[in-house]
């Protein structure tokens, strides 16, 4: 058979032969433990908030969840509950020795987790010039303090947060509060009196039932904040 024909034959039965079925398409490769999906704009927590940005309060605010927080001396604030504009959580993961950043909407629990605390005794130097310290008989409260972040997906993060405010508002006031790592109180103070956030429960049927809970008891609106 001559050449030509040979050619024209072998892309005639191409033509009329079955396509071939299409590879399955890859597993995507694995990603990190969790995807943070936010409204607001790509790497607004990379940079500093600004002074001249629209109103703070909940009512402007698409990250403010509503939420309880409860303090270790019983004390509730209900509220729409947020941080600082365009920023987020910034925690020391224990576990994997890194720093992540949770935006407050992503959150399902937060909690206290008291590593330590004690009175600590004060001391200071005999005379000048001279190394050797004496104890005052005065002591203070200090205590340690991790923080458990249960997401939305119950992924949970153990950490520390370095002085960080959340804020509670409601009916248009709002009070501030600080997640920290170290707590330390005034001199002669006890550690009863020392008081720190015990944990903080978001949605709107902890915030519904807080509410009702404080009315009942009483309470009146938490105070202007001092941002």
């Amino acid at each position: 058979m001559p050449r030509v024909l040979a050619c024209a034959v072998l892309a005639s039965a191409a033509a009329f032969a079955p396509s071939a079925a299409p590879l399955p398409a890859a597993e995507p490769a694995p990603g990190p433990d969790i995807t943070f999906v936010e409204d607001e704009e790509e790497d607004a927590g990379d940079r500093p908030a600004s002074p001249f940005a629209a109103d703070e309060r909940a009512g402007h605010r698409q990250d403010a969840v509503p939420g309880c927080i409860e303090l270790s001396d019983g004390t509730k604030r209900a509220g729409k509950i947020y941080t600082t504009r365009a920023k987020r959580l910034k925690i020391y993961n224990l576990k994997r020795s890194i720093y992540e950043f949770v935006p407050v909407p992503a959150c399902k629990r937060i909690e206290a987790v008291v590593e330590w605390e004690r009175m600590d005794k004060e001391w200071r130097f005999k005379e000048a010039g001279n190394p050797e310290k004496v104890y005052t008989g005065r002591a203070y409260p200090l205590r340690m303090l991790a923080w458990r972040l249960t997401l939305q997906n119950d992924h949970e993060i153990v950490g520390h947060i370095l002085g960080q405010p959340l804020y509670a508002e409601h009916d248009g006031k709002a009070e501030r509060f600080i997640l920290h790592k170290r707590d330390k109180g005034p001199m002669d103070g006890k550690l009863e009196d020392l008081v720190y956030i015990r944990r903080v429960v978001f949605g709107p049927e902890v915030y519904n039932e807080a509410l009702k809970e404080l009315q009942a008891q009483g309470a009146g609106p938490p105070g202007q904040s001092s941002k």
